[in-house]
């Protein structure tokens, strides 16, 4: 068994949640999902599956803020992977850790990383 954070990734391209998936799990992170749905995703995170996160911030006719609002009130580090910048984020999420699309290999596992740093400093 792995002792690193299972990571949920939350994405509506298959493509590219494939790629994200399949390099966190040669990087030996545990992948919850994919999942392209706010549906979806909520219910991993309510079934305590779930250590961080990477949010797409659209997701088809929808957007992946429900699922970052009940992870911040949870204390449940996460990224928004998105073509979206800080300002178009409710200001409740301007500093939450963001990745630029199209994210690298090198940005996925650097944002991950530092996540599981978050994590691990929760008391």
């Amino acid at each position: 068994m792995s002792d690193r954070p299972r990571v949920l990734v939350v994405e509506d391209e298959w493509l590219i949640a494939e790629d994200v998936a399949s390099d966190l799990r040669a990087a030996g992170y545990p992948v919850v999902g994919p999942v392209s749905s706010v549906a979806a995703a909520l219910r991993l995170v309510e079934a305590d599956k779930v250590d961080m996160a990477l949010l797409d911030v659209q997701l088809n006719a929808e957007t992946s803020l429900p699922i970052a609002e009940i992870l911040l009130t949870r204390g449940t580090p996460f990224a928004f992977v998105t073509g979206y910048g800080r300002g178009d984020l409710p200001a409740r999420f301007r500093n939450c850790k963001f990745v630029a699309k199209p994210a690298s290999e090198a940005a996925i596992l650097t944002a991950v990383a530092d996540l599981a740093s978050l994590r691990a400093k929760k008391p």
